[in-house]
């Protein structure tokens, strides 16, 4: 017979084994404003750049805005997904995010990559962005699983329109936080 954790979340099943507990949000915003700040140091620049950008373009940046190397402290932490007719490929995945994610997403269209729960959620985000034509952000947890570390995650999505020969595109920066989890009791 099965029997519920005391986080009353997960069971364990006959074999004593737990499956591992979904992503869940902790907290989001689907409409960043020029004023709304996340508190990590990293997306709440990125947020303040791409406003200027909003603001010296007088609407959405075109892609010319975003110079990857005049923020060299966000590149690893980027993933850049680009809207080719109605689906998304992940053009580019910095090093931080390509070590947390257990899927390799780079130069795929995430349809064909991502599992179905995963690719809804951040399918929303990322056409959210568009079609509002402003950031969003969420923080979440990963899938978890005993005895590994419990991993959240805090992304904010940056739209910027298509010009001339350019696709819509959507820049993700990722923060990735890792929290140990030991000691998890059983009834």
């Amino acid at each position: 017979m099965a029997s519920v954790s005391p986080l009353n979340f997960v069971s364990v099943d006959k074999l004593g084994a737990l499956p591992a507990s979904p992503p869940s949000i902790i907290r989001e915003n689907m409409a960043m404003g020029r004023d709304d700040r996340i508190g990590v140091r990293m997306l709440d620049e990125s947020i303040s750049h791409w406003w200027d950008w909003h603001n010296t373009n007088g609407g959405v940046p075109t892609w010319q805005y975003f110079k990857p190397f005049d923020h060299p402290e966000i590149l690893s932490h980027v993933m850049v997904y680009k809207l080719e007719g109605d689906r998304f490929r992940c053009t580019i995945v910095g090093e931080t995010a390509a070590n947390h994610l257990p899927i390799k997403v780079a130069r795929q269209f995430i349809d064909e990559v991502m599992p179905p729960e995963n690719l809804q959620d951040i399918s929303k985000r990322l056409r959210g962005a568009l079609e509002a034509g402003v950031p969003n952000f969420v923080e979440k947890t990963m899938a978890w699983e005993r005895g590994y570390d419990l991993v959240s995650y805090r992304a904010l999505q940056l739209p910027f329109v298509a010009d001339e020969d350019q696709n819509p595109r959507v820049v993700s920066v990722m923060d990735f936080r890792a929290e140990q989890v030991s000691g998890l009791a059983l009834d």
